[in-house]
């Protein structure tokens, strides 16, 4: 089992973590989770058994707002930043419970600090925040969130060069 950067034959596997995985909000297309890799191939990746199934992926883009991007709209061009903003993170229904989320978080969270990403922003959709407030992530409460990424969803964030 391994951590790899994406390539364009992951994306198959990807789509098919990615129905498995979101059940309270609809399912982003291709082209829209192609422009998040696109703007950074080097911060984003998926996790592999070791036949090359795709178990679990992450995408990870540079962000220049407090405000996160809205769900199911490609990247805009202009969005460098000294943010790094986690856009998704999914496991396979078949590889719960084995680690994939975390491994995938850790090397998110170890690439941002090489990088010298000042935080890491992510959306805590489905009653993950508990998840992310293990690896440091804290709430915030002073910015919305679009309605985009269903009910509940909270905005959080890490200090990357805390």
């Amino acid at each position: 089992m391994s951590i790899v950067v994406i390539s364009e034959n992951s994306w198959q596997g990807i789509l098919q973590v990615q129905e498995e995985a979101y059940t309270d909000i609809p399912l982003e297309e291709v082209d829209v989770l192609k422009s998040k890799w696109k703007a950074s191939p080097e911060t984003c990746f998926v996790y592999q058994d070791s036949e090359n199934k795709i178990l679990g992926y992450l995408l990870a883009h540079p962000w220049n707002s407090d405000k996160p991007p809205k769900l199911f709209e490609t990247l805009p061009d202009s969005s460098a930043g000294d943010t790094l903003y986690l856009h998704d993170l999914a496991v396979s229904s078949n590889a719960r419970g084995l680690g994939v989320g975390r491994k995938l978080s850790n090397k998110l969270l170890e690439v941002a600090k090489l990088k010298k990403f000042s935080r890491v922003l992510l959306v805590a959709v489905q009653g993950a925040a508990d998840y992310w407030c293990n690896f440091g992530f804290r709430e915030v409460h002073n910015v919305s969130v679009s309605q985009s990424y269903g009910a509940n969803a909270k905005l959080m964030k890490f200090e990357a060069q805390a």
